[in-house]
C-alpha cells in the first residue's frame, strides 16, 4: 500500500505553521512555572493572612465571652438574689433601678470595666425600650430582625466597620422568662414604682419565650488587622525571593536534562527509520526556519504513526483467518454450555420438587393434604402416566391404596407376608407381587407390556418401610441414573412425613388424655417449669381465673398472680427448687382474698435436679373462717363464764359499800366536805355495780322474743335517738335503705342495742373532724339473707387488732370511757339470730360493719 505524499506533507505544514506562531517549549515552560510560582507566592501570603485574621477572631470571641459571662454573672445575681430580696423586704411595688434592673446593673458594670479597658464596648439594648439609653441603632436593630427570622440562632460574631473603625462584634440575643413578666408583663402587676418612673406605654405586653432585644460586645481590631497585614506583606516578599532562586534553578536544569534529552530522542527516531520510502517523509530543514525540540519530535512522530498504520494493515490479513478458527472453537463450546444449562436445569428442577415435597411435609397436618400434592409434584418430574400411594398397615399386615393419580387399574389393598424377605434376582410375578416386593426395601419394576410396565418405590424412614408409591406407564429403558436417586429421594422424603405424622398423632392423643386426667381434677393443678413459667394448667384453673390455656402458658406464676416482677416471699416453689423436696403450706397465693393449701411437687432429672413442679392448690377459705368462728363463739362462751363468777363475787361487796354510804351521808349532814367525798365514793360504786350489771347481762343467755319487724323501720327509731346529737357533732347521715327487704322475726330491743352501739362507735371514731355515716340496707335473695352495712370515714381500724374488736373487754377507747362489751354483746346478740357480723376497714380512711341476717323466718314483704 502507498502513502499520499501530498497529503502527509500538507498536514506538517499546516502544524509547523502554528509552531512559528507560537513560543517555544522552552519558553512556554519556563513562562508557565513563573505564573505557577507567583500564583503560589500569593497564595501562601493570603493564606497566612487568613490564619492570623481567624486567630485574631477566635481570641476576640474568647474575650467577649469573658464579658458577657461577668455581665451575665451580675445580672443572675440580680434577678435570682438582689431583686427578690428587696421585694421581700419593700414590698412588690417597690422598684429600685439602681439594684433590681438588671440592664442597669449590666451597663453599670461595663462602665467600670471600661475604666481599666476603655476599647471595650457593651450594650444590651431593645426595640422600643424603656431606657433611650438601651434603644437599638440601626445595626442592633438589623441584628434584632436577624435573630427574630432565625430563632434557632443563638450568637452572631464576625468584624464590622463600626465608626471608621474595624470592630469584633458578637451579638446574642436576650429572650424574656417568668421572672421577667412582673416588670414586663401585664402592667397591672408591675410594681408601681416603676409606673411611676417609666410610665405604661413601653416595655410592657410581653410573654415568657419572646425575645427581648440583643446583648452586643465589641472589640477594636483595627490595629491588630493592620499588624496582619503588614506580616502577610512580609510573607510575600519572602515567598517570592525564594521562588526566584527556585526559579533560576529549575531553568537550569530543564535547559541540560530536558532539553538536551528530547534532542537525543529525536535522534533515535531519526535513526531507526532507515527505509528509503520514510526518509522522504522525514522533516527536512529549512532555511529561515527555527523549530525547537517538541516541534521536531511531533514532526517525527507524525511519520512513525503513518508506518504503524501500514503494518496495522497487513495484521489484519492474518487476523481474518484466526477470526475463523476462533469462531469455530466458539461455537462448539457454546453448544457444550447449553448441553450443561439443560443438565442444571433438570437438576434444578428436582432440587426444587425436593424442596416443595419437604415444605408439604412441614406445613401440613394430616397425609389426605400432603399425599395428592406430592404425586402431582412427583409426575412433573418424572416420565409416568400415573402413580399411586400404598401405606403399610401393621395390624392387617398388608398395604392399602391412599391415593392414586391417573392409575385406576391399581389394587386398592396387597396383601403381604412380612416374614418371608422376596430374592431380588426372581423377577416378579404380577404387578401386585412387584408392588409387594418393594415394601421390603427394594425398588422393583414389572414389565407389563412393550414399553410400558410399573415402577415401584419403597417409603421408608430410618430404615422401616411404611409404604410404597408406584408409577404406571414407565419406560424402564429411558429412566436415567439421575431419576432413580431422585424417585428414592422423594420416597425417602414421604416415609419422614408419613413418621412424623404418625407420630404427632400419636402424641395429641397423649396429650388429650393427659389433659383429660387433668380436667377431672376439682382441685387447681399447675405445671411449671424451673424458671416457674406455666406449661399446663387444668379446668379448675382456667374456670376459676376465667381465661383461656393459651392466655396464661408461657407466663410465670408470679406474672398473673404476683407482683409480675418476683416470685411471691411467702410462695413454696422457691424452697422446692433449693431442696429438691416436696412440701404443703397454707398460703395467699394466687388471691390475696382467699387462703389455700398448696402441694409443690417437684420432678426431677437423672441428675437428681429440679425440671419442672407440680402445683395442687386447694381453696380452704371457708374452712379457716369456720375454724375462727369456732374460736370465737368457744372465746365468748368462756368469757361470759369468768364474767358471771367475777360479777358475783363484785356484786355482795358493792352493796355492802353503797349501804354504809348511805349511813354516813346521815351521819355527817354538816359536813360538807364528808358529803362530797361520799357522793364522789357513791358515784364511783353504782358506777361499778353497773359494771357488774353488763357482766352479768353478757353472760346470761337471756331468752329472746322475736317477731316479725321491718329492718328498715328499727334503723330509722334508732337513727332518731341519736339525729340531733349527731347533728350538733357534725356528723351527716345518709340512709339508702332496700325499700324490698322483707319483714325479720327479730328481737327489736336487742337488734336497736346492736345498732345503736355500732352508731356510737362510728362517732366516737372520727374525732372532732367532720364525719359522714352512711347506713344501708339490701335483700339478697340468692342467699336468702339481709345485709345492713354501716359505714364512716372515721379513723379505721389497724389491720393487727380486726380479729380482737369482738372480744370481751377489749377497747381502744381511754380508761373510763368504755368497758369493751358493746362489740362483744353484739356479736353474740347476731349470732342468737344466726346471722354474722363482718368488720373491712383502711387505717385512716374508712371503716365498713356488715351484719347478714338470714331469711329462714321471713313474713311477707314490706
Amino acid at each position: 500500500m502507498r502513502y499520499d505524499s501530498g497529503t502527509s506533507r500538507d498536514e506538517s505544514a499546516i502544524k509547523r505553521s502554528f509552531y512559528r506562531k507560537s513560543l517555544g517549549f522552552r519558553s512556554r515552560f519556563l513562562i508557565g512555572t513563573g505564573m505557577a510560582l507567583m500564583l503560589v507566592c500569593f497564595a501562601g501570603a493570603y493564606f497566612f493572612y487568613e490564619r492570623e485574621r481567624n486567630q485574631m477572631e477566635k481570641h476576640a470571641y474568647e474575650k467577649t465571652m469573658m464579658v458577657m459571662a461577668a455581665v451575665e454573672a451580675s445580672r443572675k445575681y440580680v434577678r435570682d438574689e438582689l431583686r427578690p430580696k428587696m421585694i421581700q423586704e419593700f414590698g412588690s411595688d417597690y422598684f429600685n433601678v439602681q439594684a433590681m434592673s438588671t440592664s442597669y446593673v449590666g451597663r453599670a458594670v461595663m462602665e467600670n470595666f471600661n475604666q481599666v479597658l476603655a476599647d471595650y464596648e457593651y450594650r444590651r439594648v431593645a426595640q422600643n425600650a424603656r431606657n433611650p439609653n438601651s434603644e437599638a441603632n440601626s445595626l442592633e436593630l438589623s441584628m434584632i430582625h436577624y435573630f427574630q427570622e432565625n430563632p434557632e440562632h443563638q450568637n452572631w460574631q464576625g468584624v464590622l466597620d463600626v465608626g471608621g473603625q474595624k470592630q469584633f462584634m458578637r451579638f446574642k440575643p436576650v429572650y424574656f422568662q417568668e421572672s421577667c413578666m412582673t416588670c414586663h408583663g401585664n402592667p397591672l402587676d408591675a410594681p408601681r414604682d416603676l409606673i411611676a418612673l417609666y410610665g405604661t406605654e413601653k416595655g410592657f405586653g410581653k410573654i415568657s419565650g419572646d425575645l427581648a432585644g440583643v446583648m452586643a460586645v465589641g472589640i477594636p481590631v483595627q490595629k491588630a488587622l493592620a499588624e496582619i497585614k503588614d506580616q502577610a506583606a512580609s510573607v510575600f516578599f519572602s515567598l517570592f525571593l525564594g521562588a526566584l532562586i527556585f526559579y533560576l534553578i529549575l531553568a537550569f536544569i530543564f535547559n541540560r536534562a530536558v532539553v538536551n534529552n528530547l534532542r537525543g530522542v529525536i535522534n533515535i527516531f531519526k535513526e531507526e527509520v532507515e527505509e528509503k520510502s520514510l526518509q522522504d517523509f522525514l522533516p527536512k530543514a529549512r532555511a529561515g526556519e527555527n523549530m525547537d525540540e517538541l516541534e521536531e519530535l511531533t514532526e517525527t512522530a507524525v511519520v512513525m504513526s503513518e508506518h504503524l498504520r501500514n503494518t496495522k494493515l497487513e495484521l489484519k490479513k492474518y487476523a481474518l483467518n484466526l477470526e475463523q478458527t476462533v469462531a469455530q472453537r466458539t461455537k462448539a463450546l457454546q453448544e457444550s454450555e447449553n448441553l450443561l444449562q439443560q443438565k442444571v436445569l433438570a437438576r434444578k428442577q428436582e432440587l426444587q420438587t425436593l424442596n416443595a415435597l419437604a415444605e408439604l411435609t412441614t406445613q401440613a397436618v394430616a397425609l389426605s393434604e400432603i399425599l395428592p400434592q406430592v404425586q402431582q409434584r412427583t409426575l412433573q418430574v418424572f416420565p409416568a402416566k400415573g402413580s399411586g400411594i400404598y401405606l403399610y398397615d401393621e395390624t392387617k399386615d398388608g398395604l392399602f391404596l391412599q391415593y392414586q393419580e391417573n392409575a385406576p387399574g391399581l389394587q386398592e389393598a396387597i396383601p403381604m407376608n412380612t416374614q418371608n424377605d422376596p430374592d431380588e434376582d426372581i423377577q416378579p410375578a404380577s404387578m401386585w407381587d412387584s408392588i409387594a416386593r418393594a415394601a421390603f426395601g427394594h425398588p422393583s419394576f414389572y414389565d407389563c407390556r412393550k414399553n410400558s410396565g410399573c415402577l415401584n418405590i419403597p417409603l421408608y424412614c430410618r430404615g422401616k418401610v411404611l409404604g410404597v408409591m408406584s408409577f404406571v406407564g414407565v419406560d424402564y429403558v429411558q429412566i436415567t441414573s439421575e431419576q432413580k436417586e431422585l424417585l428414592l429421594s422423594i420416597g425417602r422424603q414421604i416415609g419422614i412425613a408419613v413418621e412424623s405424622i404418625q407420630n404427632m398423632g400419636k402424641l395429641l392423643q397423649s396429650k388429650e388424655l393427659l389433659q383429660s386426667v387433668f380436667d377431672g381434677i376439682t382441685d387447681q393443678v399447675v405445671l411449671m417449669d424451673k424458671d416457674f413459667r406455666i406449661k399446663m394448667v387444668n379446668k379448675a384453673y382456667t374456670d376459676r381465673y376465667n381465661v383461656e390455656m393459651e392466655e396464661v402458658i408461657g407466663l410465670r406464676c408470679y406474672e398473673i398472680h404476683g407482683s409480675g416482677e418476683s416470685p411471691c416471699s411467702d410462695c413454696g416453689l422457691q424452697e422446692v427448687m433449693k431442696t429438691g423436696k416436696p412440701i404443703v403450706q397454707e398460703s395467699t397465693c394466687p388471691e390475696p382474698h382467699g387462703v389455700f393449701q398448696v402441694h409443690c411437687y417437684p420432678n426431677l432429672d437423672e441428675e437428681g435436679r429440679v425440671e419442672s413442679i407440680i402445683r395442687f392448690v386447694k381453696e380452704i377459705t371457708v374452712q379457716k373462717q369456720m375454724e375462727q368462728k369456732i374460736q370465737q363463739t368457744e372465746k365468748m362462751v368462756a368469757m361470759g363464764q369468768l364474767a358471771a363468777g367475777v360479777a358475783h363475787e363484785i356484786n355482795n361487796p358493792l352493796g355492802v359499800i353503797l349501804c354504809y354510804t348511805e349511813l354516813l351521808k346521815r351521819q355527817l349532814t354538816d359536813s360538807a366536805l364528808g358529803q362530797k367525798d361520799l357522793t364522789v365514793i357513791e358515784k364511783q360504786a353504782r358506777n361499778c355495780k353497773r359494771i357488774v350489771s353488763d357482766l352479768l347481762n353478757f353472760a346470761r343467755s337471756r331468752e329472746t322474743t322475736k317477731q316479725p319487724t321491718s329492718v328498715n323501720q328499727t334503723l330509722v327509731e334508732v337513727l332518731g335517738i341519736v339525729t340531733e346529737q349527731f347533728k350538733k357533732q357534725g356528723v351527716k347521715v345518709d340512709l339508702e335503705l332496700d325499700p324490698n327487704v322483707p319483714l325479720l322475726n327479730m328481737d327489736v330491743n336487742k337488734m336497736k342495742q346492736v345498732f345503736l352501739n355500732l352508731l356510737m362507735n362510728a362517732r366516737q371514731a372520727m374525732d372532732a373532724r367532720e364525719g359522714r355515716l352512711l347506713i344501708t340496707t339490701s335483700h339478697l335473695p340468692e342467699e336468702k339473707s339481709i345485709r345492713i352495712t354501716f359505714w364512716d370515714n372515721g379513723q379505721g381500724i389497724p389491720e393487727y387488732i380486726q380479729d380482737k374488736i369482738f372480744d370481751p373487754f377489749f377497747s381502744t377507747k381511754l380508761t373510763g370511757e368504755g368497758t369493751g362489751l358493746g362489740l362483744s354483746v353484739s356479736y353474740g346478740i347476731v349470732q342468737n339470730h344466726g346471722g354474722e357480723i363482718i368488720v373491712r376497714s383502711e387505717p385512716g380512711k374508712w371503716t365498713e360493719f356488715q351484719i347478714h341476717l338470714p331469711l329462714s323466718e321471713t313474713c311477707d314483704k314490706v
